[in-house]
């Protein structure tokens, strides 16, 4: 009853404030004597009620909203309607049904939170300017075979809706209530042959992932992370592959499963020899190669160098991504890499270990893993690559989550004053080829001057999370993903995190 009274003063304020602006109705008004007064207003206000009716009411375009009726929540992406005045006030909006509003709208904002009734049940509106993704299936999900599902994705006027394969990834955070998916588009559910999409500003692919961040308190880290290598680092071979990249892109989509809102994801590109630009073998003579570190094994850390058998498609903690052939993995180059680093004398390895990895790219890993104290990402979780035979290998990071004062889980850990390294790292610093030393420290001079300065990174994030906050994230993600701290605490000992860390990484590499 309070609401009803209460939609009710809005109107009649409103009718009071349009019948009072024409000039003519105050002096009419005056004509009467104050007896009359009560019957002059109810006329006047019952003349405006019929004129404009029960207020405006406007009608969400299919595909552009989505419903939590657990949560009692409404993501309506409509970037069109953000600063479009409603006079009179808008009381209704349809999405599955006519939902009226407890207070009147003039506009609506993206920092704002509306409430909105529909039978007695009072729901919290949010317009997102985050592409909007709808996944329906049908079907338990596991994390070894792909299911059936239904996918759309709305950007502005970008409508996508398509059958997907999807499966829950990951090894920790198949143990997280939020769930990570990994996704292939397919052209029909019989066949399941890939499909290619885009979306946003990434490349045209068939295999994505959604990664739900669930341990990283802020939602920010791992995509700061990625934008930061890519910002640093070109393919060397770049005139060679003008569309080729060093890392993935990802960029912030807001989900809906079965009818249930599962906060902010990052929408991302999968590491593969397409969007490294590696080049294709030919027949059996293998080209460009692509390995991914998956498992502490020793090889990733280049601490051993185990026997090889080519049958196998795992080899020490690494994974041959590319290419298998006549179901025959190829281990020989990538070994002799390792057996190098792990086996090879000193003269050996001064003499060749720039022919066989892109030391530049090398040095700009290590100070990348080191900026970040990304502690998962020295034993695993990185690919090696190379474009073409008898080119050198390079590093392309994966998997940063457990970074910038925080470990896998989400826990932090605020240690900021040490180095880490691994067997490669080691020797390369011990060993100095090449001057490794001196360009070190003249590239970690550079960074800090520009991209790694105290100012970019502090204003990358604050940018982030201040988006984050005003367009009211934080609030509906945790709303469904309840958190111990307050964002604000969070995002106080990232900052703080990573001053302390910068002054120590300037004094170690100073020391070198």
């Amino acid at each position: 009853m309070t609401n009803e009274v209460g939609n009710v003063k809005l109107r009649l304020n409103y009718c009071l404030k349009i019948l009072f602006q024409n000039t003519t109705l105050p002096k009419i008004y005056s004509m009467f004597p104050k007896k009359c007064v009560f019957k002059v207003l109810f006329f006047c206000v019952s003349l405006v009620f019929t004129v404009f009716g029960n207020g405006q009411k406007i009608k969400a375009v299919k595909g552009s909203f989505a419903i939590d009726r657990k949560h009692k929540i409404i993501i309506w992406h409509a970037t069109h309607s953000v600063g479009q005045k409603w006079e009179p006030l808008l009381l209704k909006i349809r999405f599955d049904k006519i939902y009226r509003f407890k207070d009147g709208v003039k506009s609506f904002s993206f920092d704002q939170r509306y409430l909105v009734v529909r039978k007695g049940q009072e729901f919290s509106l949010f317009i997102s300017k985050f592409p909007l993704v709808q996944i329906e299936v049908d079907t338990v999900l596991n994390n070894n075979t792909k299911v059936l599902g239904k996918y759309s994705y709305l950007n502005g006027n970008t409508f996508i809706q398509n059958g997907v394969g999807l499966e829950h990834r990951g090894n920790l955070s198949l143990t997280y209530p939020k769930k990570t998916y990994d996704l292939e588009f397919w052209k029909d559910s019989i066949v399941q042959k890939s499909k290619d999409v885009r979306f946003k500003d990434l490349r045209k692919d068939d295999d994505w992932i959604l990664d739900g961040l669930y341990n990283e308190p802020l939602r920010l880290r791992s995509t700061f992370a990625l934008a930061l290598w890519n910002k640093i680092q070109k393919p060397l071979y770049q005139k060679r592959e003008p569309v080729a990249k060093s890392g993935v892109d990802a960029v912030f989509v807001e989900v809906f499963k079965n009818k249930r809102y599962e906060g902010i994801y990052a929408l991302s590109e999968s590491v593969d020899r397409k969007l490294l630009g590696l080049q294709k073998n030919e027949g059996d003579f293998v080209k460009g190669e692509l390995f991914k570190a998956s498992s502490y094994e020793g090889a990733p850390s280049f601490k051993q160098a185990p026997d090889y058998n080519n049958l196998f498609p795992h080899w020490g903690g690494f994974e041959m991504v590319y290419p298998i052939i006549e179901y025959e993995s190829h281990w020989q180059n990538l070994f002799d890499l390792v057996e190098l680093v792990v086996n090879g004398s000193d003269e050996e390895f001064i003499a060749n270990i720039s022919k066989k990895l892109d030391i530049q790219n090398a040095l700009d890993y290590f100070l990348f893993v080191n900026l970040l104290r990304a502690t998962d990402n020295l034993g695993k979780n990185y690919y090696l690559a190379r474009y073409t035979k008898n080119d050198p290998y390079f590093f392309v990071p994966w998997d940063l989550d457990g970074i910038m004062g925080i470990i896998q889980d989400g826990k932090r850990i605020p240690t900021t004053d040490d180095v880490l390294s691994n067997g490669l790292f080691d020797r390369l610093l011990l060993l100095n080829p090449d001057g490794y030393r001196d360009r070190l420290k003249k590239r970690w001079r550079h960074l800090r001057s520009d991209t790694y300065s105290n100012q970019s990174l502090l204003n990358k994030l604050s940018k982030q999370y201040n988006r984050f906050q005003k367009e009211k994230i934080y609030e509906r993600e945790y709303k469904v993903w309840p958190a111990e701290r307050t964002t604000g605490a969070e995002y106080s000992y990232l900052t703080i995190w990573l001053s302390d860390r910068l002054a120590f990484l300037d004094s170690y590499v100073e020391k070198l």
